[in-house]
């Protein structure tokens, strides 16, 4: 059950960034910046605390939540690449 929520909150990041960046170029690498620097702090502490709470283990809500956050983390630098490299979007 818990790969399906991995998996489907990959998908959702990715595909909301998708819709809002669209075909700028400086949307791509904003998001990039804010989803690799900003996003996995938030998640980390966000997946730990819940976790947390719900199994009343502590161990268990660290490791989740650092999965989390280094898939975020992983995103992050996947829109930086598309945002940088990208030669067909409008530079806008």
């Amino acid at each position: 059950m818990d790969i399906l929520i991995f998996v489907s909150y990959i998908a959702l990041l990715s595909y909301s960034v998708n819709k809002f960046a669209g075909n700028q170029r400086h949307r791509w690498i904003h998001s990039g910046y804010i989803t690799a620097f900003l996003l996995p702090i938030l998640v980390f502490f966000l997946a730990t605390r819940t976790v947390g709470t719900l199994t009343g283990d502590g161990i268990a809500g660290g490791v989740a939540g650092l999965g989390y956050a280094v898939a975020t983390l992983i995103c992050g630098f996947i829109f930086l690449y598309v945002g940088y490299t990208s030669k067909n979007v409008r530079d806008a």
